[in-house]
């Protein structure tokens, strides 16, 4: 298939909000030389009700350190570096180098490669789902695959809000959160209802050029309450990573798919009510904000030495005496 102008400027869109649609080498499900607890593993989960999961596991220790992609992507996202470099090493292999590691695909999540579009290997789902449908999943796979926890839950835009759920509901699962460019509601609490909705419009401009791969989408507003209701878990380590880089919807006006009514300076705006909800988000979690990545919204893949010190200091947090991170 070839990627035309509007996948094209769909993939900025998604790379300016939510996450999703990088760019990323294709991984194919492999047979399994291990389990998802013990030994390198690539391969489907049954979840039950007639669904299977793609889970990739690797290295040993614990806590585990558990990956939650940004909207769209899958698994082999962690896998990646933007810039090839044989002195860089991917998030998801420096991390197995000190405890164990398992990244999975949501349904509707993609891997393009090129003009290639690898589909998600995990059993599709109706469309669109909410972070709540995301964290039942993750619980779900986690239980089914027997993966040893406790866990370090490292997430990315859209992932953020699964995690964050995912802590709130399994508090006494999870021993540590690195939450990388993560969107909030705080995010959208700091907006206009002008804003909200060009925002919400923003974020809702899917491409059709991946209707056939069944493409995740959020339903964002009952996400959002999700999380409000939900509060925050109990303290435990946390990190978070931001972009500074703001938002530039020029891109997207060049190439005639910015929609109607959305002026082109709203980017700034919207930035700003990120850069504000992460720093409100880390006075409540009490964490270790970096806001100076030198990364745009993909840090992980931008920065993945960075990314790797955060996860290795909140997975040794977690290990030794969590109490010494709010002293």
């Amino acid at each position: 298939m070839k990627l035309n102008s509007r996948i094209v400027a769909s993939l900025a869109a998604c790379t300016l909000f939510l996450g999703g649609c990088s760019d990323s080498p294709s991984t194919d499900v492999s047979t399994a030389t291990g389990t998802p607890g013990n030994g390198d593993f690539a391969g489907l989960v049954d979840i039950g009700d007639g669904r299977s999961m793609y889970l990739t596991c690797k290295g040993t220790g614990s806590p585990t350190v558990v990956f939650v992609s940004g909207r769209t992507d899958r698994a082999d996202v962690w896998k990646t570096v933007a810039d090839p470099n044989p002195t860089e090493t991917a998030v998801f292999d420096g991390v197995a180098e000190t405890t164990r590691v398992c990244a999975y695909d949501r349904p509707g999540t993609v891997t393009i490669t090129g003009e290639q579009v690898d589909a998600s290997r995990s059993t599709p789902v109706p469309q669109p789902t909410t972070a709540e449908d995301g964290m039942r999943d993750l619980h779900a796979l986690l239980s089914a695959a027997d993966v040893p926890g406790p866990y370090v839950l490292v997430a990315h835009s859209w992932g953020g809000l699964i995690a964050r759920l995912y802590a709130d509901t399994y508090p006494t699962d999870v021993d540590g959160l690195v939450l990388v460019d993560t969107l909030t509601e705080l995010l959208y609490d700091g907006l206009t209802p002008q804003e909200q909705q060009w925002w919400l419009t923003l974020n809702s401009n899917y491409s059709p050029d991946l209707e056939p791969y069944n493409q995740e989408k959020s339903n964002l507003e009952p996400s959002f309450q999700s999380l409000r209701d939900a509060g925050d878990p109990p303290p435990m380590p946390v990190g978070i990573l931001v972009s500074d880089q703001p938002f530039d919807l020029e891109p997207l006006s060049a190439a005639g798919e910015l929609p109607p009514g959305i002026p082109v300076d709203f980017g700034p705006t919207i930035f700003a009510a990120h850069i504000a909800g992460q720093q409100a988000l880390a006075e409540r979690l009490h964490a270790h904000l970096d806001l100076d990545t030198d990364a745009s919204h993909y840090v992980h893949t931008e920065q993945p030495g960075l990314t790797t010190d955060a996860i290795d200091e909140v997975v040794d947090a977690a290990r030794t005496n969590p109490d010494q991170w709010f002293s």
